[in-house]
């Protein structure tokens, strides 16, 4: 059973007669992500509203928290990580107060709780960026205050959005969803080398993904890195002895029950000869478009023929 996701906007504030956080929060009340019911709220510019979430959740609990601001001067979407013990108003708010270089609490800054390591940023819609300043009016202070009452394990962050944006509803959504799917699992992949070929191997039928191609390579285990993990894994799988090179980069894939992020790492033969225990084929290929890539391995594919 899914619970519900919370997700506020903001009323006009200043000069302004409209508000894209107001709209696209309301425009999302009702939708469901991954199970979870949106419900929307729109929030007041002033000290009341900055304190209406956290008031809220004394009765209330949620399966994850957005709020969404206006930053008035920004070209793209801003992740705010960070909300400061500080109220430095630029304007009044919408109730005339006008707060000159004040702390919220004493207490210090408060951290986001969501995992952005695990959220694949570079690959999201209208190429946000990770801020560790929600300014000093009413959005710092609204997520401060939702800081305070909410554990670790709720997922909550602030967003804010330019006053023009190519997709604001959808990248909303997409922030939405990645704070409700699983953790990332840390997983090696091998590009194994040799004669400028690299090795695709395919999934045998007995096992998930039968029939797709991948690189060798599996989940970390307790203590491991990616290199240790690879030279384990691919003698497991396939009984070789290799030497691991060059990291290629790092890959995010969301396969709906499982999310992982793949570590993909040059590796080079030792010894050994090639003998099958997961997969049923091998193709040593010399591009991207030789085999049925699993997942992400066609753009890795590609990244590592650049390398070759």
């Amino acid at each position: 059973m899914g619970g519900r996701v919370l997700v506020t906007g903001f009323e006009p504030f200043g000069n302004h007669i409209e508000n894209i956080s107001q709209l696209v929060a309301a425009s999302l009340d009702g939708e469901e992500i991954r199970g979870h019911t949106i419900e929307s709220l729109i929030l007041k510019v002033n000290q009341d509203g900055a304190k209406t979430v956290s008031k809220l959740l004394q009765t209330k609990n949620y399966a994850a928290i957005v709020h969404i601001g206006l930053a008035e001067s920004a070209k793209f979407p801003r992740i705010e990580l960070l909300a400061r013990d500080l109220l430095d108003f630029s304007i009044p708010d919408n109730s005339g107060r006008f707060v000159k270089n004040q702390t919220i609490s004493g207490n210090g800054d408060r951290e986001s709780t969501i995992f952005i390591q695990d959220w694949d940023v570079k690959n999201m819609i209208d190429k946000p960026e990770i801020s560790y300043d929600a300014g000093s009016f009413i959005c710092n202070e609204t997520l401060y205050n939702t800081l305070g009452v909410i554990s670790k394990e709720t997922p909550c962050v602030f967003l804010h959005l330019p006053k023009v944006q190519d997709d604001a509803r959808g990248f909303t959504i997409q922030c939405i969803d990645r704070m409700l799917r699983p953790r990332c699992v840390d997983v090696g992949a091998g590009a194994i080398i040799s004669n400028r070929k690299f090795l695709a191997a395919r999934r045998s039928k007995n096992e998930k993904h039968a029939g797709w191609w991948e690189f060798p390579g599996g989940k970390f285990e307790e203590g491991e890195d990616a290199n240790q993990c690879l030279i384990r894994e691919i003698f497991e799988e396939l009984e070789l002895v290799v030497r691991t090179g060059e990291k290629i980069g790092n890959w995010i894939y969301d396969h709906g029950d499982i999310v992982v992020r793949l570590h993909v790492v040059e590796c080079f033969i030792e010894s050994g000869d090639i003998k099958l225990h997961v997969h049923d084929k091998i193709h040593w290929c010399e591009g991207p478009d030789e085999v049925d890539w699993l997942g992400p391995d066609r753009e890795i594919a590609e990244a590592i023929s650049a390398k070759l």
